[in-house]
């Protein structure tokens, strides 16, 4: 009896297609960071996070990540230090460039961060719009019947107010009247 060790793997899930792509992206990035650096520093091209992230193409949150943070400052310090008779100092148009990049991405993260702020209110008006009416109008409906016995309990009461001063009245009266006779009929 022979048995088939050729079987085709268990077919991948989406997820796992997903988390395979991106970790490919990832390490793709990550060589494009290598490489602009290892260029960078053939061309003696001054090197910064930004400037590594604008000539690699990717975002200034990767070349800061773990792992390519130390990369990047690594190639920093060798760039530093002095090397036999080419060392330079980086350059005033050197820092104004780096200057005019950071200018450029601060514009371009506030205009992402605007773009988000209006699709986060965009969403948050169409989660209310989207609310049923429904409990509102069986609340209303709660209330104004509440409303209705409230206002009927308190003409009742103002009734039986009207009443209870009407015997009062007619009490005193009563009483005044005995008192009067009273004393009339006390010899004095």
């Amino acid at each position: 009896m022979t048995t088939d060790t050729t079987r085709d793997p268990a077919p991948r899930t989406p997820a796992q297609v997903l988390l395979e792509s991106r970790q490919k992206e990832s390490r793709n990035k990550r060589a494009a960071v290598t490489r602009e650096l290892n260029t960078m520093l053939e061309d003696g091209d001054p090197i910064t996070f930004v400037k590594v992230a604008r000539r690699a193409n990717v975002s200034t949150w990767l070349v800061y990540s773990p792992g390519t943070r130390e990369q990047v400052q690594e190639a920093i310090t060798k760039q530093r230090q002095p090397d036999t008779a080419t060392s330079q100092p980086a350059g005033i148009e050197s820092l104004r460039t780096d200057l005019a990049l950071a200018r450029q991405e601060i514009t371009v993260l506030r205009r992402e961060r605007e773009d988000l702020r209006a699709k986060l209110r965009q969403a948050l008006g169409r989660q209310l719009n989207n609310l049923s009416t429904a409990p509102l109008v069986d609340r209303l409906n709660r209330l104004a019947g509440e409303l209705a016995e409230t206002r009927a309990s308190n003409t009742e009461l103002k009734l039986q107010v009207a009443a209870l001063q009407d015997d009062l009245t007619a009490a005193r009266t009563s009483l005044r009247r005995m008192i009067r006779e009273r004393n009339t009929d006390t010899p004095g």
